[in-house]
């Protein structure tokens, strides 16, 4: 595991700019949390003794149904291949048709400079990875990734749980890297206690959300997929009877 990263002084301006959605202000607090603050924390709390609140079991609870409702994704591995998808949506898989073990979705957007004419003023790109056990989800791995041009800077955090079916989210691994700055941290090192609620504002505001979104983007591939299907059986049985005619 690396080990926590020395503060210095570029650490109190580590997010200058201010964000423009709920969900980038918590991934700036990922990253000053694992990169920052958690050497003075981590010292004074033992994860093993944290007690859940009824929140967070609350939280926990959603956050495995997201996890029980990704497993439709699997229907996916039965596709030789896409017929169509969402503006921005890329799919990739694996392993081989028809043995694939596991997919992986990613949605790429760009905000337009507004001074350069055609140019970008900062990029994301967002991705879930699903791999399946036979017919049981052995992996969750979500992944945002960013990218300011004006500023130079890029972030990402990586999110993996290898035993998404566990009833275990604390153990989820975080990864944060921004310029080459990077720390990897379980979640349940993350302080959950008094005012320091780190951990579940983590799950409510930025992984909870991400996971259902792409749930909802699951389905809306699937959908597609048959919509799609059906319009290609339309044309075949059209060619059919436009062939039969004398």
């Amino acid at each position: 595991m690396r080990q926590p990263l020395p503060k210095d002084k570029q650490n109190r301006n580590f997010f200058s700019a201010k964000p423009r959605s709920v969900e980038r202000t918590v991934l700036g607090c990922v990253f000053i949390i694992l990169i920052t603050a958690f050497p003075a924390f981590s010292q004074s709390q033992d994860p093993q003794k944290s007690q859940s609140s009824q929140t967070a079991q609350i939280l926990n609870q959603r956050i495995l149904k997201a996890y029980e409702s990704l497993g439709v994704a699997r229907e996916l591995l039965k596709l030789e291949r896409m017929e169509s998808l969402p503006q921005g949506t890329v799919v990739t898989w694996v392993g081989n048709f028809p043995n694939r073990k596991g997919v992986k979705i990613t949605k790429f957007s760009v905000t337009q400079s507004r001074q350069i004419p055609g140019g970008i003023d900062r990029s994301e790109e967002k991705s879930i990875l699903l791999e399946f056990n036979g017919s049981t989800l052995s992996k969750v791995e979500s992944e945002i990734k960013t990218a300011n041009y004006a500023t130079e800077d890029t972030t990402s955090v990586r999110m993996t749980d290898t035993t998404p079916l566990d009833n275990n989210v604390d153990d989820l691994l975080i990864h944060a890297d921004r310029n080459g700055r990077e720390a990897e941290y379980p979640l349940n090192y993350l302080p959950d206690e008094g005012v320091n609620r780190e951990r579940s504002e983590f799950k409510k505001e930025f992984y909870l959300k991400l996971i259902e979104d792409f749930f909802i983007h699951v389905l809306r591939i699937q959908e597609m997929q048959n919509q799609q299907t059906a319009k290609n059986q339309k044309k075949l049985l059209q060619t059919f009877k436009e062939s039969l005619e004398y």
